[in-house]
């Protein structure tokens, strides 16, 4: 069983083992799925005119007619683990909690890291996050669906908005900050469903796409133990 820690608990070579496998997947020739097998079908899944990108359904922002955001996003990032611990099989996505942890992880602030892989960040807006307490109600909430649009609304989006640059597009998985963010959003819903058994989405038996990155249904990612990993 794999745990996800609280990114201030990563050790200093955790983090050089993270990042270090983080570069090799950048590597042109690197074995698929690449860094940029990630980022290309986000970019799909928030550009309305990419009529088979809408058809996956990931998100509700805009114009978009999303319901598959939370189930979407976890199998996303248990693929980005696994592709990682190829390299490594120690190694873990941490979550950033920017929440109640109001600034970026310095050791995805280097800026040498940020110029290696091409990562474009805006100014710092920490006013752009979520409260504490607009995150315990949003824990609150008594249904999936509203819940789910809930979370992908102000404390999902904010966190993007505030890093600003390629975090606030739909290029989004290009900073290693998304994977940290989307950890941290996983773990909420996580949350979520110990405190409310039984409430599942409705499109349960719908497939997760694109292939070949996914290649698994809803139901099948609904319990992040059946999956082999949990939040410390």
């Amino acid at each position: 069983m794999g745990i996800r820690k609280n990114e201030k608990d990563v050790t200093s070579a955790e983090w050089s083992a993270l990042i270090a496998a983080m570069a090799q997947i950048h590597v042109v020739g690197e074995a698929a799925p690449r860094y940029s097998d990630f980022v290309k079908p986000h970019v799909r899944a928030m550009d309305p005119s990419d009529h088979q990108g809408m058809s996956w359904h990931v998100h509700s922002m805009g114009n978009m007619k999303g319901f598959n955001f939370l189930s979407w996003h976890r199998y996303f990032l248990l693929r980005m683990e696994h592709r990682l611990q190829v390299i490594n099989a120690n190694i873990t996505l941490p979550y950033w909690d920017a929440t109640n942890d109001r600034t970026i992880p310095s050791r995805l602030a280097d800026p040498k890291l940020l110029a290696d892989w091409s990562v474009n960040r805006g100014v710092w807006t920490p006013s752009q996050l979520a409260t504490p307490e607009e995150e315990t109600a949003v824990l609150q909430t008594p249904s999936f669906r509203l819940f789910q649009k809930t979370l992908e609304g102000h404390i999902h989006g904010g966190v993007h908005n505030a890093v600003g640059g390629d975090m606030a597009g739909s290029a989004s998985p290009s900073d290693p900050l998304f994977f940290l963010h989307h950890s941290n959003i996983d773990r909420l819903w996580s949350r979520w469903q110990a405190a409310h058994p039984g409430l599942v989405p409705s499109n349960m038996t719908d497939t997760l796409r694109p292939l070949p990155l996914f290649d698994t249904t809803v139901s099948a990612v609904q319990s992040i133990a059946t999956l082999g990993y949990s939040y410390q």
